[in-house]
């Protein structure tokens, strides 16, 4: 129940934070970061479950005609199902996850990013910032779940 509890307001939390910076012009997909981290290390199920509404919910907040982040957050969360429970060998391998998220988010615009020397410089930016925030998450979320005792870390009390 708690697990349910964390991800509700992780989400909410975080959905509004990518609105506010993907509406500034910023593009930090900290969702995209959240659900793989809580995929590997709570429940693979409710990360699938909550990347799915929340990626459909921030398509209709932000007005895309195409749901494309309800497509692309449950297909980032896909790998860390078969990865539950288990943490990456190196922090290399956290550090390449992180930077390797941003393309991924990037997709449906990658015609834009391509030809754009400033969307291009942009999206590098963003593969930066998330080599250097995907292990911060991994850890905020590995913490928090041990504090509240849900997921792989806390003797499955309160995890799917």
């Amino acid at each position: 129940m708690f697990a349910f509890f964390y991800f509700t307001s992780c989400s909410i939390l975080l959905l509004v934070a990518e609105t506010l910076l993907r509406s500034a012009g910023l593009t930090v997909p900290l969702l995209g970061f959240f659900f793989p981290a809580a995929a590997f290390l709570i429940s693979p199920r409710m990360a699938l479950c909550f990347a799915l509404v929340t990626g459909i919910a921030m398509d209709f907040v932000l007005g895309y005609a195409v749901p494309w982040d309800g497509i692309l957050l449950p297909l980032l969360t896909l790998p860390a199902i078969f990865l539950h429970g288990k943490r990456p060998s190196s922090d290399v391998l956290e550090f390449l996850l992180g930077a390797m998220i941003p393309p991924v988010m990037a997709v449906p615009h990658i015609w834009t990013v391509l030809t754009t020397p400033d969307a291009f410089a942009s999206l590098m930016m963003s593969c930066l910032v998330g080599a250097l925030l995907f292990p911060l998450m991994s850890l905020l979320v590995a913490r928090s779940a041990a504090r509240l005792k849900i997921g792989a870390s806390g003797d499955g009390k309160g995890g799917a």
